[in-house]
């Protein structure tokens, strides 16, 4: 009966674990619970018919005897199961207690580790910070250094302009200062010094301009004594002209009614004096420094006031219409001539600056003036002869001087031909 009992109970675990695995595997059909369900209940219908069986027979205590006894037997396959496993489940928990282990000392060295890079990293940082504000003084000390080395270039570029004002190199003067304006100004333009310098680069245009018109004006009073020998020279040439042409045709008599335009042109062929040079150098150095100053309307306002004056002082000078005493009317013919050879040569080689009808008004400022002396004087020219007679021929060839150099004389002609007569 007891062996009965055991076989049933073994039967029921055998089904019960089954039941157990046809539920790990409901889910994997559309039929899997009903299957497990089903199971379960035969279990149940084979448990029932056993329990009714020990209660009719009376045998409870047995019952409960097999149970234990199958109990204690499963208890004992499971500490047999459990006891081949054993030693491998306590290695794996040293294991696993010296990985934690491990892992403490190893948490340790990091948080260590931390701290020191934590430590590294703020000297890093410090060392970072100051290597930046190190460049930053280097940054402005290199500025400082380039700027300082402009002022410095600037200063020696001033000195320069001083010195080659003294020295009368103008040109060169001229090329510093635009040099200075152009290039170096809008570099300090923004520091004090540059400020300073922009309010000083007036005052060295005004130094260089004033400069070049000393010498300017130095050279216009030396063309004082250069252009009376001008006029000398070429009374004198011509006078050899009107030789030449006298004995071209001995039937002329009154020389100053000569076509002198004829004559001009038949002398080309035998004429053969050197030309007449005048430095015109200091005219043409100040010129250019005011064009570039941009003061050149100024500079010829300046200038043609100058050659008024000049001409004025000319026609202002004393003279005496007495026979022994001609000489200083000769001479002022003389400075006119040099005079207007002078301003025929700028009007040649600087058109733009002296125009002909500037020159034209000043020759015909000229003429009226010394119309006007001759006429104050024209009794005593009349009264006596010989006067008249070498007045005649200083003006014959003072008119065809300014004739050959293309000057209209035909007022002066009129003048002659009303004092002297036909």
């Amino acid at each position: 009966m007891a062996d009965s009992i055991q076989q049933q109970l073994q039967q029921l675990v055998l089904l019960s674990d089954s039941v157990g695995t046809s539920s790990g595997n409901a889910g994997a059909g559309e039929g899997g619970g009903s299957g497990g369900v089903s199971t379960v209940e035969e279990a149940m219908e084979q448990l029932g018919p056993l329990i009714h069986s020990v209660y009719r027979t009376n045998k409870q205590k047995l019952f409960r005897q097999q149970v234990d006894l199958f109990a204690q037997r499963k208890d004992a396959e499971i500490m047999k199961l459990c006891g081949s496993y054993h030693q491998e489940f306590v290695q794996s928990v040293a294991q696993l207690l010296k990985v934690r282990q491990n892992t403490s000392e190893l948490q340790e060295k990091v948080v260590g580790l931390n701290a020191e890079l934590q430590l590294s990293g703020k000297s890093l940082y410090e060392k970072k910070a100051e290597l930046l504000s190190l460049r930053r003084e280097h940054r402005n000390i290199q500025k400082a250094v380039d700027t300082v080395k402009g002022c410095v270039e600037v200063v020696r570029m001033v000195a320069n302009f001083d010195e080659q004002i003294s020295t009368k190199q103008y040109y060169s003067a001229i090329k510093t200062l635009g040099s200075l304006k152009e290039t170096y100004m809008p570099q300090v333009r923004k520091y004090a010094f540059g400020k300073l310098l922009e309010t000083s680069i007036p005052k060295m245009e005004t130094k260089l301009q004033s400069a070049a018109l000393s010498d300017m004006k130095d050279w216009l009073y030396g063309l004082k004594k250069t252009t009376r020998d001008i006029g000398q020279d070429l009374t004198d040439r011509m006078k050899k002209k009107q030789v030449m042409w006298a004995e071209r045709d001995s039937s002329v008599k009154e020389r100053y009614f000569v076509s002198s335009a004829v004559q001009f042109v038949l002398d080309e062929e035998f004429d053969h004096d050197d030309p007449i040079t005048i430095d015109m150098m200091p005219l043409y150095q100040c010129l250019h420094i005011n064009e570039k100053l941009g003061r050149r309307a100024e500079f010829r306002r300046s200038f043609a006031e100058d050659r008024n004056d000049q001409l004025s002082l000319i026609l202002t000078s004393p003279v005496n219409f007495v026979l022994a005493n001609l000489a200083p009317f000769e001479s002022m013919l003389h400075d006119i001539i040099g005079f207007f050879i002078v301003e025929h040569n700028i009007l040649a080689s600087a058109p733009d600056f002296r125009s002909k009808s500037d020159v034209d008004a000043l020759w015909d400022t000229g003429i009226a003036k010394l119309s006007d002396i001759i006429a104050r004087n024209l009794q005593a020219i009349r009264s006596d002869s010989d006067v008249s007679g070498v007045l005649q021929n200083h003006l014959t060839t003072f008119t065809y001087v300014m004739e050959e150099n293309a000057y209209d004389v035909r007022k002066l002609r009129e003048l002659m031909m009303a004092i002297f007569g036909s």
